[in-house]
């Protein structure tokens, strides 16, 4: 990519799993990936593109421009316990709450499908890359 480093060349490094970049094993998962695209010119928006879900091989990355009063995506905040929050009751952390967020449980039921399903599972990633090339396609027009 000598010259011509895309937000899509650097979504496929960080989903290549024979370079050690992306890592699903027992020991140790990849979180999280982020691409961000950061203009020379100041008048364009700074793109960062976010799986917001481990194994960036089996997720999505979805792009974000950070604005003044941004409304933040329900279904990628973990749930908020209040009071209850065992990190915040005395004595600290005697339960562990399910803090995962709606994304990450979908990720998870499209993993399941993935790893079960072989025929389903190609057809739901297949539409995941297309919603992923709409998004990089979306944002590509914004910075031209």
């Amino acid at each position: 990519h000598i010259g011509d480093v895309s937000a899509q060349a650097m979504i496929d490094v960080l989903r290549d799993k024979d370079s050690g970049v992306c890592v699903d094993s027992e020991s140790f998962l990849t979180t999280a990936s982020i691409v961000s695209v950061l203009p020379q010119d100041p008048s364009f928006p700074c793109i960062h593109y976010f799986t917001g879900t481990p194994d960036p091989s089996r997720s999505i990355f979805k792009p974000f421009i950070f604005v003044d009063d941004v409304k933040l995506v329900p279904k990628v905040q973990s749930p908020s316990f209040g009071n209850d929050d065992p990190a915040k009751k005395i004595p600290r952390f005697q339960e562990k709450p399910d803090r995962r967020h709606e994304l990450y449980k979908a990720h998870e039921w499209a993993r399941s499908l993935l790893e079960n399903d072989q025929d389903k599972g190609q057809k739901l990633m297949r539409i995941m890359l297309d919603l992923e090339r709409q998004g990089l396609e979306a944002m590509e027009d914004i910075l031209t």
